[in-house]
């Protein structure tokens, strides 16, 4: 899986070969970002650690301190 850094955007390898930049990116805001290569089961697994950080940081600010 390719995938743009800018809007997000997932291609094929097959579709990616044809492109050296995103399409989408180039056709809506005239910028040229390079597809970069991602194996799917690194993005969810960072997906996964993003969406525990956010709980975790939630959950602490919900916290008062312990008072002695």
């Amino acid at each position: 899986m390719f995938r743009c850094d800018n809007c997000g955007s997932g291609y094929s390898t097959q579709a990616a070969s044809s492109w050296t930049s995103c399409p989408r990116c180039l056709a809506k805001e005239k910028v040229q970002v390079p597809l970069t290569f991602e194996l799917g089961w690194q993005r969810q697994r960072n997906e996964a650690r993003s969406t525990v950080g956010a709980a975790e940081a939630v959950d602490s600010s919900d916290r008062q301190p312990a008072l002695h």
